[in-house]
């Protein structure tokens, strides 16, 4: 993962704004794919953050470990964990190799819209097939990212062709995707599509994003 995306996760007003987002619950579309998940499967979460969502799928009764590049946000979210009860393992990675045998879980997760911060498709091929290495037979992967089509209707002064820069002044950006180019990354990863659409957030006001489910 590129240098300009540790940084911005490394930074504490940014770990801050993660800590935030614990106080809600899972999203519709998530609360959709979780509905198609293996009962009690064991979950990878990629770039869980500070566990939002980790947390969530614990207390639905899946087995979860979450890893992310941001050492400060691993350090917060495992400290995080012990205070709230939790005995979650969380890990910090380099963004490119999965520190994991071959076939240790039914599913992996990469939500938070961050598959857009896989800069680049060598990047995303890579990453796709190293988290199918990681999936046992027929294993799932769901990943999300930001709706080109929406951002280009509501946010088209943030956007520069396919990079969308919420933050203003900041180097940090999120690629957006049409919902065939998912599918297309899961199908060249060696994947079959489950679903792949848009998806609600938590109310109308807070738009939609991409995501596909697909199986190894």
């Amino acid at each position: 993962m590129s240098d300009i995306v540790r940084e911005w996760y490394e930074d504490a007003e940014n770990i801050d704004e993660m800590l935030d987002w614990n106080k809600r619950k899972l999203k519709k579309w998530e609360e959709k794919v979780v509905s198609l998940l293996p009962e009690g499967a064991q979950i990878l979460d990629v770039g869980c953050g500070m566990g939002r969502e980790a947390f969530a799928l614990t207390d639905m009764g899946f087995s979860v470990v979450g890893i992310d590049i941001s050492e400060a946000a691993v350090e917060q979210v495992s400290k995080l964990a012990l205070q709230k009860g939790y005995h979650i393992p969380f890990f910090h990675y380099d963004g490119h190799h999965l520190p994991f045998q071959d076939e240790a879980f039914d599913v992996v997760i990469i939500w938070a819209l961050t598959f857009g911060l896989l800069y680049g498709d060598s990047y995303k091929s890579s990453f796709l097939k190293e988290c199918k290495r990681v999936l046992k037979e027929n294993g799932l992967i769901s990943f999300s990212g930001h709706d080109y089509e929406y951002l280009k209707d509501h946010y088209r002064a943030q956007l520069v062709e396919r990079r969308f820069y919420p933050y203003p002044g900041a180097e940090i950006y999120w690629e957006a995707f049409l919902p065939q180019e998912l599918s297309k990354h899961a199908e060249e990863a060696g994947f079959s599509v489950v679903l792949c659409e848009r998806g609600e957030i938590y109310k109308r006001e807070d738009g939609v994003v991409l995501h596909c489910l697909a199986r190894k």
